[in-house]
């Protein structure tokens, strides 16, 4: 017969088996940013734990007060690195999260990076739909020289105009949105979140790039 402590081996042996097996297996998760958005979910849990708690540069908080928050509640969970990154072209960016979780809206993950360059801010904002699997890139510009009407500029003749004026490549920027998305974000999530994807296997998603970036190599 089995010894007791043998028996309590096997056991923890085997909720070992079983986390992992559900980690590799999850039905749920087909790609890295269904990884982030059930990952950041577990603020709702007991545990109020999330990948992002081990991410260095990330604005810790207290996550355990989420545990008792109810999703009907409080339905967005935000997270945000607390330095802005410097990249290789573009100068120094914001990146921060926001988790919806509505049930009577959209599941969906913005990532989201923000620059102030001369007299415009830029902002690039890649939204993830969970149920559709696509995440869908954004830039949007505002002009800081105007206090209302017309400060807003999304359209891309308008962008081009805009990125002209201050000297800005669209072939560095789309560079830069690269590099902030694919060897920051994802290559943080990757190092740090125990991720089974990477940024050069995302998993099954597809990727929609601003119109900004057609035939720009």
């Amino acid at each position: 017969m089995k010894s007791k402590t043998e028996k309590v081996i096997v056991v923890l042996l085997s909720v070992i088996i079983v986390i992992i097996t559900y980690k590799i297996i999850d039905p749920k998760v087909k790609n890295i940013f269904d990884e982030m958005y059930y990952g950041e979910k577990k603020v709702y849990s007991w545990f109020g734990e999330t990948p992002f708690w081990d991410i260095p540069g990330i604005h810790q908080w207290n996550r355990n007060d989420m545990k008792d928050t109810s999703m009907s509640e409080d339905t967005t969970v935000e997270e945000r690195y607390e330095k802005k990154y410097k990249t290789k072209k573009i100068g120094k960016w914001e990146i921060d999260f926001a988790f919806h979780y509505d049930k009577n809206e959209s599941k969906a993950v913005d990532i989201n990076f923000s620059s102030n360059y001369q007299q415009i801010n830029i902002d690039i904002i890649n939204k993830y739909e969970k149920d559709k699997k696509i995440i869908k890139e954004k830039i949007v510009l505002t002009d800081t020289t105007l206090k209302s009407e017309g400060r807003i500029i999304t359209e891309i003749p308008k962008i081009k105009e805009y990125l002209e004026k201050n000297n800005i490549s669209i072939k560095d920027l789309k560079e830069t949105a690269d590099e902030l998305l694919y060897e920051k974000v994802i290559g943080d999530w990757e190092k740090y979140a125990n991720s089974r994807f990477s940024k050069d296997n995302l998993g099954n998603v597809k990727i929609e790039r601003s119109p900004l970036f057609d035939g720009v190599d």
